[in-house]
């Protein structure tokens, strides 16, 4: 009977844990980016996958879908190559190709997908990394996740001033947050007069999607407020409104 055991790691960039989705390098396989942003008639658009182990060797399967824990392959985009070999120490690239599906996409926001990276060590039982000759053993996958938002030429504002222009109202049992813009907008931190709001990627509520609102619940929605974004680079930036 074969055994196939699988580890999903993800860990977030720079600040708070749990918030944004990426990949964890120090477990051997690592990405150089946690996001990427894919503006509309980009030619392609470059991912370098490295790993960081000194004697360990991968086999990378690189791959796309509309959802985090989704397994169906997205076509709107060409990931080349889709598979990878890499040696320890070695990095190389993939490039993310817009396809003609993208047509059929929104053009008055963006839409968001998710990349994979799935790497699987090599058997040190096999002369060759080779799925197929892996079957006897136990098989431990490092699974990288990253954003992917595809961006339509022409829109209105930008995101770095979208995300400052997310609206804040009190409600019954809490405060909604607005986002009137076509960007989806994704908050680190929320605080509403000296009150926290719990935010995390286990509520699903980290991620304002274009024109919608969430509804954060809190017993203190009045006051000062400051939010943290996540920019197109990855970085944190803080907003406050009094």
């Amino acid at each position: 009977m074969n055994l196939m055991s699988t580890i999903r790691y993800s860990i977030i960039g720079m600040m708070i844990f749990g918030l944004e989705i990426t990949g964890l390098s120090a477990a051997g396989v690592g990405l150089n980016t946690t996001r990427i942003v894919f503006p509309q008639n980009s030619q392609s658009i470059p991912v370098t996958v490295r790993n960081s182990t000194e004697n360990e060797e991968y086999l990378v399967q690189v791959y796309l879908t509309k959802t985090p824990s989704d397994s169906t392959q997205e076509k709107v985009f060409d990931i080349l190559p889709p598979m990878l070999y890499l040696k320890p120490g070695q990095q190389r690239d993939v490039r993310i190709t817009e396809t003609s599906s993208s047509m059929n996409l929104p053009k008055d926001r963006e839409s968001i997908y998710y990349l994979h990276a799935r790497a699987i060590a090599r058997s040190e039982k096999n002369s060759e990394l080779d799925v197929s000759n892996m079957k006897g053993d136990v098989k431990i996958a490092i699974e990288n996740v990253i954003k992917v938002f595809y961006r339509p030429t022409g829109l209105v504002q930008t995101s770095d001033k979208a995300q400052e222009s997310l609206t804040f109202s009190a409600v019954q049992g809490g405060v909604q947050v607005t986002n009137n813009s076509p960007y989806y907008i994704t908050l680190a931190s929320l605080k509403v007069g000296n009150k926290h709001i719990d935010i995390s990627a286990k509520k699903n509520n980290t991620m304002v999607a274009p024109f919608s609102n969430i509804i954060y619940p809190t017993t203190v929605n009045t006051g000062p407020i400051t939010w943290v974004t996540i920019n197109d680079l990855g970085g944190y930036v803080e907003h406050t409104k009094p």
